[in-house]
Formats: structure tokens, sequence, C-alpha cells
């Protein structure tokens, strides 16, 4: 059996970003690629690219575990890792053809815009892992001081969350000037003044806090559930679905490893993500992980999220979701 992997951090919003290289610690360095990788298509494919975000501690632990090894036993497979720095730049690598199945959350924009993603399984339903960050002796001290403030984040006011917590309040999207960064650069702008409030996530938010560089104004308990989902492009997942059946059973073994040895799966974000023990182990702790198909909330959740972003013009029309969503082989996983 052949099993690669390749690790591509991505440091910026756009595909092109795939082209810089890192690898998972075990990976030779010559397997890195110099372009982003063609669409794979073919109903005989041997090969499954996930797109992740750093925090996923279940994606470390299928190498640390052989769990794909275990899962393939007997085929010949190839895996790529490519490690991005949040949702954008996944649903730019799916459109591309870049990557095959993505993890994070659920990208209702590019399925608005007609994008063929579907999404499979449900990974992670963790809402205190999202705040708004502010600097410790910033004048900002509750939700309505948010008013004629900068606020920073990967995706502007499409950020369901900060948007949840401005309307809570009776702030407009107006009230506010929104500074779309990313992830790696939001935590100097707050500390530089470039803007006054940085929305993020773990690890990001876990690293600023224990550093003491930052507090949370509020986090996402109460109005935002963080469903993470797994999903891919749609004509991959008919052609392969024996694949993808066989990966999500494994990553669901993955979640079960990680959920049963804390320290060993905080050990793997300390390694692979090259935090403090103490970033990692608030970050671990305010993941509630899970495997499971689509639910009934998680629906309602992408409803409330989509009725939202049309309501601000930011997408024309609401996704079909009983076309988006097909918990049948998290099903089969599961079961």
């Amino acid at each position: 059996m052949r099993i690669k992997r390749r690790d591509l951090m991505s440091v910026g919003i756009s595909t092109a970003a795939l082209a810089a290289c890192g690898k998972f610690a075990n990976a030779p360095s010559n397997t890195s690629s110099a372009t982003p990788v063609a669409a794979n298509t073919d109903a005989s494919s041997t090969k499954l690219r996930l797109g992740f975000q750093p925090p996923y501690v279940a994606v470390y632990a299928l190498r640390e575990q052989k769990l794909l090894e275990k899962a393939f036993a007997g085929k010949s497979i190839n895996f790529e890792f490519r490690r991005l720095l949040s949702l954008k730049p996944v649903t730019e690598a799916l459109s591309a053809g870049a990557i095959d199945l993505g993890l994070g959350g659920t990208p209702i924009a590019a399925i608005a815009a007609g994008q063929p993603i579907r999404v499979i399984a449900l990974v992670e339903r963790s809402p205190k892992t999202h705040a708004l960050l502010v600097l410790p002796n910033s004048p900002i001290k509750k939700i309505a001081d948010l008013k004629g403030k900068k606020l920073g984040n990967p995706t502007g006011k499409s950020y369901y969350f900060a948007m949840r917590v401005l309307e809570r309040v009776g702030l407009k999207d107006t009230d506010v000037e929104w500074v779309q960064i990313e992830n790696d650069a939001g935590r100097s702008a707050l500390l530089s003044g470039a803007i006054d409030v940085w929305g993020t996530w773990d690890p990001f938010y876990a690293s600023a806090e224990v550093a003491k560089e930052v507090v949370p104004l509020v986090d996402g308990e109460g109005y935002h559930l963080n469903y993470v989902a797994l999903f891919g492009r749609i004509d991959y997942i008919e052609n392969n679905s024996e694949t993808v059946q066989k990966f999500l059973q494994a990553y669901k073994q993955a979640v079960t490893w990680a959920k049963d040895n804390r320290q060993p799966a905080v050990d793997i974000l300390v390694k692979e993500n090259k935090l403090s023990p103490e970033a990692a182990g608030l970050t671990l702790g305010r993941r509630n992980l899970i495997f499971e198909p689509p639910n009934d909330e998680y629906r309602q959740e992408l409803i409330n999220q989509s009725q939202l972003l049309a309501r601000l013009g930011l997408i024309k029309q609401q996704p079909n979701w009983d076309k988006a969503i097909d918990p049948t082989l998290a099903n089969i996983a599961a079961s």
C-alpha cells in the first residue's frame, strides 16, 4: 500500500498561495509541489486531497494512529493534507480543483453562488472557540461600544458570529468599519492599533489569550453554534463514494482517539501548530469533537445564516440545502 501525504500552508486567501509548501513532520522534503494540483475527477481515482484549518486535531490523529493505513489496508491510495488559514482559501481550493474535500465552517456563500459543494458530515460543535477580542486596556468594555470601531476578521461582515453579536444590541452592519484580515495578521493588527476589535477563533484566540495580550469581549456561546463540517466537490464524492466512506470511518476513529487521549492530543497540537502547551490545552478544551451526520439543528443554523447573508446583500439567493446536504455516507460511517 502507498500512502503519500502533503501539507501545504496557505498564507493568504488566494489559491495561488497553495504553492507555498510545508510538510507533516514525517513527510520527505521532495514531496512539495510548486503549483496547485489539477482537478481530480477520474472515477477510478486513488487520490484524496483534504484542505483543513490548523486546530483540527483529528486530522493529525489520522496520521499518528495510522488510521488511514488501517482503513485502506491492501489498497494503493494517495492522500494529501493542506493546511489553510480560514474557510475562504478552502473554498477557493475546492473551486480550483486543488482539493477534493474541505474541513471547516460551512461555505454558505460558495454554495449559494452555485459552487458544486456537498456537506457530508459534522465533526465539531464548538461555539466557545470563536471570540471578539480587544486589548486589556481597551475603552471597549461592552458590545454597544463597538459602534464606530474597526472590526477585523477574515471574512468581513459575512462573519455570522460578529453580525449576531452586533444585532443583539441593536447595531447594524454599517455601525462598524469592517476590515478583512487573515488570522495570521489579525493579532499584530490589534496590538498595533490598526483595528480595535479582532474577530477570530482558536488556536489564534487561545495563543493571544494565554500571552495576556487580549481579553474576550464576547465569545460564541449563545450566538454561534459553530458546527464544523466535512464537505467536498460533488463530482468527487459521487465518483469516489467508497473512498470517501472509508475516509469518514477513519476520521470517526480519529475523533474518538482525540477525545479519549487528551494529553497526547494536546501534544499533537503543540507539535503541529507550534503552540505553547497552555494554548494547545485551552484550544482543545474549548472544542466539542463529534462525528455525526448533518442534523436538524445544523440545518436550521444554516438557514438562519443564509437569511442574514441575503439580508445584507452578501448572497443573491439562499442555497437549496436539500441538495447541498447528504448524510448518507456519514450515516454508514457512524453505524
